[in-house]
């Protein structure tokens, strides 16, 4: 029962309580004149003088039961006329007082609303913020991707790098991109026609660039913005949830107790009220000790149980119990408040987004860079080409000395230059053009800067092979051989094992894998044709490339191709010693 009914039972009880007591004071005057009208009859009646003595006696003691009846009525009447007035003054008052209550819950439910109104208005705004940074980061995407994909087919008809990059795309790989764009287009000359062409893909791509930058300077104005209304809105969902919501349900729990008080403190005044006007029916409320022994010992062997009045039982209401349930069952309808904070999201990028934004350059970055970099023992563009070579290249004729096409040369080598690891060459596109892959793998080393074997050990190795030295002396080590030439090239070997394990790790360990690679394809040489002799002339000058001076390029270039060719025929021999 709230308190707005309990007003109501008040004002109806009261009601009943005053029809009562009218109604039992009209009962109480009709019955006084009707004992009068009967006193008046018994003076006036004839009779003799015994029966009119015997009437006068009885008459005394009937109206002395009638009068104690009647006053006891009478009291009655103005004991429930009392209980009455008292149950409407209590109607009034609570009436008041709940009147004052609600004004104070309406208050606060109105500050509830508004700071939740608030926070309404601030997340949509949060939402519409997202929304723009999203918008703007995928437009970011678009341009990045459709630059990097311009400028890969201005370079070689693939996909290529996006030289502006994105975020995380460091200066150092932008030169490194740079420089290798203009090798490039140093060795790959066209036409006049070709070059007008060239110039307005140039254009076309530094407008591309531009736009993509501006997109990238727009996507991270909605991002800072989205950041900062996203803190905003955490802030006041912070400031609701953990302040001004626990004092407003702190409000609303005591203004609870306070009512919940107040109307047991009504209902007891209520119960004390009527107990003490309704004294009939105190017995029935409020079991009293006394009377007659019979009826005592018929009352205790007829009930066992006590009986309590009406101010103990509402004396056992416990408004904390009742509070306690209620909001368990609240809770359990209703569910649970989220008061966590908003994360914060991300936008994410695609793959090939990421890599134009991050790209991995290899070709012209130091060996021992690129190695510490990715994490590999050797690079992975050396492992995954003699994989490809191994896997369906081995009875190509001529690998290696086959050059691939010139766009699709450009093509690979773009791939590789994004990231190594995403490259996949046993893919249908990879698996009927080899020589792509062998061209890919000879720029790569020509690339690398100082060379695959630096030069202090390249001129150690180089010394023990002259350029005038006749081809048909001994090329390998025979055991019992005690000849000056076998002596000689246990020099040899014993010189270049020494100059090999004087490389660098990352040299040492790339030169171990290319020539055990090159050693498998030598070993299918009746099918590709390329034995120690064929394999010195294509990787000579790119392992050991001649030196500045070009007089002595020829000279230098067949030296080390009988490096090459020797280390070849006595691979294990030399790098066992190693």
């Amino acid at each position: 029962m709230s308190c707005k009914e309990t007003v109501v039972f008040f004002k109806n009880r009261a009601r009943v309580e005053e029809e009562y007591s009218r109604s039992m004071q009209k009962l109480v005057q009709t019955t006084l004149k009707t004992m009068d009208h009967h006193h008046q009859g018994s003076k006036a009646g004839d009779a003799g003088p015994a029966t009119t003595a015997m009437a006068a006696a009885s008459m005394t003691t009937q109206q002395a039961a009638w009068q104690r009846l009647v006053e006891a009525h009478e009291t009655l009447a103005s004991n429930r006329m009392k209980f009455s007035i008292t149950l409407n003054e209590m109607s009034e008052y609570l009436n008041s007082y709940v009147k004052t209550k609600e004004n104070v819950r309406r208050k606060l439910k109105d500050t509830e609303q508004r700071y939740q109104k608030a926070i309404e208005e601030t997340e949509t705004l949060l939402e519409k913020a997202r929304i723009k940074y999203e918008m703007q980061s995928s437009e970011w995407e678009k341009l990045l991707v459709k630059s990097g994909n311009s400028k890969a087919e201005s370079m070689g008809g693939g996909s290529g790098i996006n030289g502006s990059g994105g975020p995380g795309a460091g200066a150092g790989a932008g030169g490194a991109q740079n420089a290798m764009a203009a090798l490039s287009k140093t060795k790959n000359v066209g036409s006049a026609v070709s070059g007008i062409f060239s110039k307005h893909k140039g254009a076309t791509q530094e407008s591309l660039e531009r736009m993509g930058q501006e997109a990238g300077v727009k996507a991270k104005v909605a991002n800072e913005a989205y950041k900062r209304l996203l803190n905003q809105t955490n802030a006041m969902r912070r400031d609701f949830y953990d302040v001004q919501l626990p004092k407003i349900l702190a409000s609303v729990m005591g203004l609870i107790e306070e009512v919940d008080q107040f109307l047991k403190f009504s209902l007891g005044k209520y119960a004390y009220t009527y107990e003490s006007a309704v004294l009939a029916d105190a017995i029935t409320l409020k079991p009293i000790d006394g009377g007659s022994s019979a009826e005592t010992s018929a009352s205790a062997s007829a009930a066992a149980a006590p009986v309590v009045g009406m101010v103990e039982m509402v004396g056992a209401i416990d408004t904390k119990a009742d509070l306690d349930a209620h909001l368990q069952i609240t809770a359990r309808s209703g569910g649970r408040i989220n008061r966590a904070s908003i994360p914060y999201k991300e936008y994410e990028m695609s793959t090939r987004a990421r890599l134009y934004a991050n790209p991995k350059p290899i070709f012209g970055v130091p060996l021992d860079m690129q190695l510490a970099r990715d994490k590999h023992p050797v690079p992975m563009i050396l492992a995954k080409c003699a994989d490809a070579v191994e896997a369906f290249g081995l009875h190509n004729e001529g690998i290696y000395r086959q050059s691939g096409q010139n766009s699709q040369v450009n093509k690979l080598r773009n791939e590789f230059d994004l990231d190594a690891e995403h490259v996949d060459l046993r893919s249908n596109a990879y698996v009927g053009d080899i020589n792509t892959i062998t061209s890919v793998l000879k720029m790569y080393l020509r690339e690398l800067p100082g060379g695959l074997i630096p030069p202090a050990q390249r001129t150690a190795m180089l010394t023990y092979f002259l350029a005038d030295e006749p081809d048909s002396a001994p090329s390998e080590v025979t055991a019992y051989s005690h000849s000056d030439d076998d002596l000689e090239m246990v020099q040899k070997i014993s010189g270049l094992a020494e100059a090999i394990r004087n490389l660098p790790v990352p040299n040492r360990n790339t030169v171990a894998y290319l020539f055990a690679h090159l050693d498998k394809v030598q070993a299918f040489q009746e099918f590709n044709m390329m034995n120690a002799e064929n394999l010195g002339i294509v990787f000579g000058p790119t392992i050991a490339p001649p030196g500045a001076n070009p007089v002595d390029a020829a000279t230098d270039i067949r030296r080390s191709t009988k490096l090459v060719r020797f280390i070849l025929n006595n691979r294990r021999a030399i790098f066992e010693a190693v």
